[in-house]
């Protein structure tokens, strides 16, 4: 070992800095508007084996540098226990069964033993426990609960994505900490429909209440007393959660409410707020323009009414960012969204960055195209990032549209229900024209594409652009398509396309499809090698 070493080994931000990109990343929630039904029969097109096992390969790296030294064991377990896929792991720090089936603690723990197991729960920051890798046994909350007698079971804690589904509910309770700056409330499942059992509804609209307000009314102290006596003492000693920046509620099992809106808009940190609400008893004469201080991003699920309403107590000046996944009823046609997007339009600042529709289902029934519905949003001239999935195809005509009024465009997203026969699709010549009119985008996904009327390569301008992603959900004429002329035709127009840097031969825990675009990524990826070797030796 040369002299350097120890020196090196003694700088703290040099060693925080190497652990940190050792630290697994978050699992981000999947986008409300785009999270599809799953179908148990269909294996994932997006399930990537292996980033599940770059995240095993990066816990295994870490706990192997916790060994290592005693100046390296520290931050490699600070690394390590910072995001957690599960809370399995902890809870197997405390003695209890050895079954790798389930989870069932012992309840004499040592002062030792526990003291032990905190120092690893301080070291948590993010936790996902949506649903545990195994089942635990209910008397293992009850025995924690005893055991902290109010404090927190992960006391830094900043992130947390759970499920609190009576009359289990003291798992997810005691997992909530007042440190938390994100808070995602699900459904054991994502995706799955909102529980709408009453009791289910009702406690989580008053557990909400309770760790928002700053004076918890009486009736939602006995309300949460009465669901859950051994949750409720716990719940009362966390006292208020004031740090929540980001709360997502969108798929938890309770529609919110005026009472709960009211509790959300004292916040003064709240920056983004995703909810299911319903509004039948909120006043019309309700506003809450003093509050939300620092509202900024909106992720709105109910009614063409509700949400219209919510919108038009809110500030309209302070929102960049809005999603509106509406419910719409059978009786709803194109014609009443457009209306509906006419209303909303002067609600919302003219600086809005992102702009997200996505309502439940509308049939057309009319000769509507899809810029003439989405015309009242055009003046938005300020957005960057553009997603709609409607009842209707995109054309070439919508696309220069939407670029023509929207030219600082980076993220670019306009798909559809379903797969239709009968339709026109965009063509390649739409594609260049969206690309040259917007020459910031980095990812675009279309319903559509033409890829059996192709122009030639050389006919082709070579642009210079930054799109990374592109993604098709319907190859229009693909069994006539050239896949090396098409493979020519990406090259020139995207030129930073993601593509496969290697191919791995299919396995158990690989895969591999014979798939149009994923054929023609790998024709584009040695256009790509070729033009940077030119580009080198030039």
């Amino acid at each position: 070992m040369t002299t350097t070493v120890p020196a090196i080994l003694t700088q703290q931000d040099v060693l925080d800095e190497v652990f940190s990109h050792l630290t697994p990343e978050w699992i981000e929630v999947v986008s409300p508007a785009w999270d599809e039904d799953p179908d148990p029969d269909t294996e994932d097109p997006d399930y990537d084996p292996s980033a599940e096992a770059d995240r095993k390969l990066l816990r295994s790296t870490l706990a192997t540098a916790a060994l290592v030294c005693r100046i390296f064991s520290e931050k490699a377990l600070a690394a390590l226990w910072r995001v957690l896929d599960n809370i399995v792991p902890l809870l197997r720090l405390l003695p209890g069964t050895r079954s790798l089936s389930n989870i069932r603690i012992y309840r004499d723990i040592s002062d030792t033993t526990w003291s032990k197991f905190q120092s690893y729960a301080r070291r948590v920051r993010k936790l996902n426990s949506l649903e545990p890798s195994v089942p635990i046994h209910p008397s293992t909350w009850h025995i924690l609960v005893q055991r902290l007698a109010g404090a927190p079971l992960l006391p830094r804690l900043r992130c947390l994505k759970v499920a609190i589904m009576p009359p289990q509910v003291l798992q997810g309770v005691l997992l909530l900490s007042p440190t938390l700056q994100r808070i995602v409330l699900s459904t054991p499942s994502d995706g799955d429909e909102p529980d709408t059992d009453p009791e289910t509804g009702v406690f989580v609209d008053n557990l909400v209440r309770h760790i928002f307000l700053l004076s918890v009314p009486a009736d939602v102290r006995r309300a949460i007393q009465s669901a859950a006596p051994d949750a409720s003492h716990h719940v009362q000693s966390l006292g208020r959660f004031t740090a929540v920046q980001d709360l997502d509620l969108f798929f938890a099992p309770v529609r919110i409410g005026y009472e709960t809106l009211q509790a959300l808009s004292c916040l003064e940190s709240l920056r983004t707020l995703h909810a299911y609400v319903s509004l039948g008893t909120m006043p019309s004469s309700a506003s809450f323009r003093d509050g939300f201080p620092v509202l900024v991003a909106l992720s709105l699920r109910g009614s063409l009414e509700d949400s219209l309403k919510l919108l038009q107590a809110l500030p309209p000046e302070k929102l960049t960012e809005l999603e509106l996944c509406t419910e719409t009823s059978v009786t709803d046609t194109v014609e009443d969204y457009k209306r509906f997007l006419a209303s909303v339009r002067p609600l919302i600042s003219l600086s809005l960055e992102y702009l997200c529709l996505s309502p439940s289902r509308l049939e057309p029934h009319s000769a509507l195209s899809l810029a003439d519905i989405i015309r009242p949003m055009l003046p938005l001239r300020e957005l960057s990032s553009f997603k709609c999935k409607l009842g209707v195809y995109p054309s070439d005509g919508d696309l220069r549209a939407f670029a023509t009024a929207w030219p600082r465009l980076t993220n670019f997203s306009a798909t559809h229900y379903d797969d239709m026969p009968d339709l026109e699709p965009v063509t390649v010549p739409g594609l260049i024209d969206l690309l040259q009119r917007c020459p910031h985008l980095e990812s675009i996904e279309l319903a559509t594409l033409d890829v059996a009327h192709l122009p030639s390569p050389s006919a082709v301008p070579r642009l210079e652009n930054r799109v990374r992603e592109l993604e098709i959900d319907q190859f229009v004429g693909e069994a006539e398509a050239d896949l090396l002329a098409f493979a020519l035709i990406i090259d020139r127009l995207l030129p930073c396309l993601n593509v496969p840097r290697s191919i791995t031969a299919a396995t158990q825990e690989t895969r591999w499809t014979d798939k149009l675009w994923d054929r023609v990524r790998l024709l584009v990826a040695p256009l790509q090698a070729a033009r940077r070797y030119d580009t080198a030796t030039t």
